[in-house]
Formats: C-alpha cells, structure tokens, sequence
C-alpha cells in the first residue's frame, strides 16, 4: 500500500474512530496496525468503507514462546499490497467479536483459529469442525500449556 493511502487511513481511524493504534515494525514488507481486541470491528468496518471493499488474505495466529500468555492474531488484508492488523488476547479466555458480519470470507479463517488456538469468537453462529476430528476432547492443538507440552 503505498504511503498516501496508509497516511489517509490512520488520519480516518484517529479522527474519526478516535482509534488508538502502534505501528508493529517487526515485520518487514508489511504496514501492520496493533490494536486492541475491541476495536477490531470497528476497525475492520472502516477499512473496508476507507477501500471500498477489502480482500480478507487470511486470519492467523500464533503463541510466542516468549510470551505464552498472549495469543496474537493477525488479520492479513490485501489492497495492491499488503498491511494487517494484529491484536493480542490473554491465553486463558482469548475472545474476540467476529467480522464475518463485515467480510462474510472470514469464516473459515475464523473457524481455524478458533480450533487450533482456542480463541471464541463472538457474534457469530456456531459452527461443526473444521480441521479436527468431531469427537477432538483435548485442548487447542497449537496452545502451549499443561495439556499440551511444546
């Protein structure tokens, strides 16, 4: 995304969300928003007014050794190039209302991340599984925890 549009898009998110956001500066190749797990729908909301509909490439996540409490999820969009969105929720109840409302493409990408991490997503209907068998009773597969000893 060139830097015009990535200027006009946090100007729109700051005066007009009154949105607070870091700029995640670890990933090269890509603009990524941190923001918190309650802006996300909002957020997601002006981004595809802001381009007048968005491509959703992929929502995923991962538990950093280094911090095990946190799970990060990444919401990785595509308008000529690449930027995402990341938030962090806590291990122990990582939840986060849904945007399959905004982008109806977000299903499976949610569904994913919530079978192999645990994360509940909200607002959305209750879905059989996707990736792990239907009779799975074990923890998240991708959790570091006591259940699962990575």
């Amino acid at each position: 995304m060139d830097q015009t549009n990535i200027e006009s898009l946090c100007h729109k998110l700051k005066s007009q969300l009154d949105c607070t956001f870091d700029l995640y500066t670890e990933i090269r190749n890509d603009d990524t928003f941190v923001i918190s797990p309650d802006q996300l729908k909002v957020v997601v909301a002006m981004i595809n007014e802001h381009f007048n509909g968005i491509h959703l490439s992929t929502i995923t996540a991962q538990q950093r050794e280094a911090n095990a409490e946190v799970i990060e999820v990444m919401y990785s969009f595509f308008q000529g190039v690449g930027f995402s969105l990341m938030i962090s929720l806590p291990t122990k109840a990582p939840e986060v209302t849904s945007i399959v409302s905004i982008i109806p493409g977000a299903d499976f990408y949610e569904r994913e991340v919530a079978e192999m991490f645990g994360v509940k997503f909200t607002g959305r209907r209750e879905t059989p599984p996707l990736l792990l068998p239907d009779d799975w009773d074990q923890a998240p597969p991708f959790i570091r925890n006591e259940v699962n000893n990575d």
